[in-house]
């Protein structure tokens, strides 16, 4: 009886283990991340802002965001940092990210296009600053919003950033998101080293 029960154990001991190990390659994306290993690179308060939620929407964090929240008492501004790779053709990226804001609200309307230069580490980045405008509901009140999405091509993939305020409130976000960009590390957020 005991030869014939040894075997059993076995197989089913095997059997757990692969079960096991088959449920860890099925992470369900987006998930939340709680063990973040650039915790230094985004720090929990700065700038008026607290860190929120960090997410991977790939294995490995080659593609995640950060999000923050202003806390003052004045201004209302979610952002969100978010790190992909990046396509070759990055004008082709670029319009795609525009019509995926475009595409989301009903009334959303390009208000402003423009070049910038952002520093980050000593080294400048050109940017894409593309501002829109529409009617959503934020803390159960619909109301004109502002929201920016920015966009840098690094080396290793893509930077982009969306902000969103109330409209009244728009220069005073893109403002704080500029303070925002001065205390976080985004230009080394993906390198090989932290992947």
């Amino acid at each position: 009886m005991l030869k014939r029960l040894f075997p059993l154990v076995v197989c089913f001991g095997l059997a757990t283990v692969s079960l096991g190990a088959a449920g860890q390659e099925l992470t369900r994306y987006p998930t939340e991340i709680a063990d973040f290993a650039q915790w230094e690179k985004f720090p929990a308060e700065c700038a008026g802002y607290r860190r929120a939620t960090i997410r991977a929407y790939a294995p490995a964090l080659t593609d995640y965001s950060v999000a923050y929240q202003s806390y003052g008492g004045t201004l209302q501004n979610a952002v969100t940092l978010f790190f992909y790779p990046r396509l070759k053709d990055t004008s082709v990226q670029l319009r795609a990210e525009e019509s995926e804001v475009l595409n989301a609200h009903q009334d959303a309307y390009v208000a402003n296009r423009r070049a910038i230069t952002l520093e980050s580490q000593g080294k400048k980045y050109d940017a894409s600053l593309i501002t829109f405008e529409f009617a959503d509901t934020v803390a159960g009140l619909r109301q004109k919003l502002s929201s920016q999405l920015l966009i840098v091509f690094l080396e290793k993939g893509t930077f982009k950033v969306r902000s969103t305020s109330p409209a009244e409130q728009g220069a005073a976000a893109e403002a704080g998101l500029r303070e925002l960009l001065q205390c976080v590390a985004w230009s080394s957020a993906l390198t090989k080293a932290d992947l």
